[in-house]
């Protein structure tokens, strides 16, 4: 029978797989910026996915812009006795030329979760702390609005984007290491599109 650290190796060696296949998708079939999203529930939309390039890959692409009232929210909370939305668990990734980012909108996280990954897990930063990054300065408006805590990876070192994946799913969030996930993953500018709420467990 599998341990808890022999069934955790397995889920890093998948997410690990998916984001190789991932750039093998950018630089071999796309050869444009791709995303790749798991999450902990199926998509809603899943005929008609509004996919656009910015911070907040899930919550204008597949959301709606609905999940701007997640838990990083600041805003104003909701009134007592109405149902508090539920709050969905995301991480994406984007794929450049040359590297690729992990990304963590404010609507996912709590400020908690976020001073835990920052204390445990080496290269996470607020990425409105890093203009030097083209995808900061060109997305700007957003990176204001839903702050994302990020991470840059090179192309081979999809393990450790893996092992960091792994440790926010299961560490973080206590999601059980079995837990099933929803993997969405396309281009972004152009037709290509590739696993739409595929469950993966």
């Amino acid at each position: 029978m599998p341990t808890y650290v022999d069934e955790e190796r397995r889920r890093i060696e998948q997410f690990a797989e998916y984001l190789r296949l991932m750039e093998l998708r950018r630089h071999k079939i796309v050869k444009d910026t791709c995303f790749i999203i798991f999450e902990d529930s199926p998509p809603e939309d899943a005929e008609s996915p509004r996919l656009k390039e910015s911070v907040a890959i899930k919550v204008d692409a597949l959301a709606g812009g609905s999940a701007s009232a997640g838990p990083g929210n600041t805003g104003s909370q909701p009134k007592r006795g109405k149902r508090r939305e539920r709050c969905f668990r995301y991480i994406q990734f984007a794929f450049r030329q040359d590297r690729f980012y992990l990304e963590l909108p404010n609507a996912t996280i709590y400020p908690q979760d976020a001073d835990q990954i920052l204390q445990c897990r080496l290269g996470f930063y607020w990425a409105k702390n890093r203009t030097d990054l083209p995808w900061v300065r060109g997305d700007w408006k957003f990176m204001v609005k839903f702050n994302p805590l990020q991470k840059v990876y090179l192309y081979r070192d999809e393990e450790t984007a893996a092992e960091d994946m792994a440790f926010i799913l299961f560490q973080i969030w206590h999601f059980p290491v079995d837990s099933p996930l929803y993997v969405t993953a396309a281009s972004f500018h152009t037709n290509h599109r590739f696993e739409r709420g595929k469950r993966i467990e």
